[in-house]
């Protein structure tokens, strides 16, 4: 599984606009205030890229590696698309919503991966648990009998 990398550049552009978005007092709800909106994808999508990166230590299962990879990528268009909306209003970063796009095709390669991982897995798990059939005969001995080659010995 290829792992989402962010160069400390990207990941400092993306806390610097979450915390910058979500600081902006308002007495204006957060429903119609775009950059409450707009933090509060931002900050999303930080947590979920803090679990991607969590999973160095921790492996996830195919399963939730290809979860959470799916939901990343869906956040990672809204932002985008939120930042390219709302990121000059939200005085966010100038090349923000570039380094999101940036992102996405690693993001995307990564969600691929997981998700093939996961049917390759439950492919496997249907056809009688991933473990190798044996081969010939049914005494539990991983490929049967064993016969002595015919010839001078």
């Amino acid at each position: 599984m290829r792992a989402v990398r962010l160069n400390s550049y990207g990941a400092g552009l993306v806390i610097a606009a979450t915390f910058m978005l979500a600081s902006s007092g308002s007495v204006v709800h957060a429903a119609d205030d775009p950059c409450q909106a707009l933090g509060k994808v931002l900050t999303g999508r930080a947590e979920i890229i803090q679990e991607v990166q969590a999973y160095r230590e921790k492996k996830p299962t195919a399963d939730q590696a290809c979860s959470t990879f799916t939901k990343l990528s869906k956040l990672n268009v809204t932002a985008t698309s939120a930042v390219e909306r709302d990121g000059a209003w939200c005085r966010a970063p100038e090349d923000l919503a570039a380094s999101l796009k940036k992102q996405q095709s690693d993001i995307d390669a990564g969600r691929k991966n997981a998700c093939k991982a996961a049917a390759d897995m439950k492919k496997a798990q249907k056809n009688g648990g991933g473990a190798p059939a044996p081969f010939g005969g049914g005494d539990g001995i991983v490929g049967g009998e064993m016969k002595l080659p015919q010839g001078a010995l």
